[in-house]
């Protein structure tokens, strides 16, 4: 994430309730030790500070005040937590029904229509699958690992070439 929204400066209020929203998304289908670790990497990504995550969870999560600061953000921040909230989704290798239900909710109120949902899922997916490309050399795993993220040859072609 830090490549992709590296010039972002967040308030302390936008990195707490978008860590707020990544935890509450985690929920959803029961949190998994590396959604843990991506919540935390962003929080101090943002803060430059560890975070007690019991505490953050404790304030609970209210999607229509954190819909209203994201988007005092601007479209990069929505954008940026969007992504990070796939990257979430896809850290413990699973995307739930659950969370594709809590992520059209999170859509649904920052604005965002189906078409634009899915395309920061699939820039999400791209991303990851870039970060992989970069450190493996097996070109026939990363197309292995495209078609399980659920996308196409055409997508990833450049990924993929020598």
């Amino acid at each position: 994430m830090q490549n992709l929204y590296e010039g972002i400066e967040l308030t302390a209020e936008q990195n707490e309730w978008i860590c707020r929203g990544l935890l509450d998304l985690a929920a959803v289908d029961g949190v998994d030790a590396s959604e843990i670790e991506l919540v935390r990497e962003f929080y101090r990504m943002g803060t430059g500070n560890e975070v007690d995550l019991d505490a953050l969870a404790a304030k609970g999560f209210d999607l229509d005040k954190a819909a209203a600061i994201v988007k005092a953000g601007g479209d990069t921040l929505v954008e940026a937590f969007f992504v990070s909230c796939y990257m979430l989704i896809y850290a413990d290798g699973h995307h739930s029904d659950a969370e594709r239900k809590r992520i059209g909710e999170f859509a649904v109120a920052l604005d965002l229509d189906s078409a634009e949902l899915e395309a920061l899922h699939l820039k999400s997916r791209l991303f990851l699958l870039e970060e992989l490309a970069a450190n493996l050399r097996n070109r026939q795993i990363i197309e292995q690992i495209a078609i399980n993220l659920g996308l196409t040859a055409d997508q990833v072609a450049g990924l993929t070439k020598d």
